[in-house]
């Protein structure tokens, strides 16, 4: 069952990422939440909101759910680790927010790089 997570456990994970992209020019998006156990558009349904990928985050501006991450797994450390910096899968679906619409195009492979995740840019197809 999808559930909005305490915004108090990756506050602090998703300021971090958005002083990084501030530092490289690219302008910070607010999260309007993050969901684990499924997707942020069944959250107060009896659907358990699944999807084929471990995470996403809806990057389209019409989108309803637009600013949402959504995270498969409830796994700890998912979203932020035990140290509490920012995860790479919160950094990858991060970096899909500063560069809606583009897959794992130019613009999200600069936005993941400025996050601090080079590798993740690398190891990325084009979509």
């Amino acid at each position: 069952m999808a559930e909005g997570l305490d915004p108090d456990v990756y506050r602090a994970a998703i300021a971090a990422l958005a002083t990084k992209a501030a530092a490289a020019g690219i302008r910070a998006v607010p999260v309007a939440g993050i969901s684990v156990g499924g997707c942020a558009d069944a959250i107060g349904t009896p659907r358990r909101g699944a999807f084929r990928r471990r995470a996403h985050a809806h990057n389209h501006p019409r989108d309803p759910c637009f600013g949402w991450i959504c995270i498969l797994s409830t796994r700890p450390g998912r979203v932020v680790t035990p140290t509490g910096r920012p995860s790479a899968l919160l950094a990858h679906e991060y970096a899909h927010l500063l560069a809606p619409n583009s897959g794992h195009g130019e613009r999200w492979r600069a936005a993941v790089t400025a996050l601090g995740h080079t590798a993740e840019a690398k190891t990325r197809r084009r979509t």
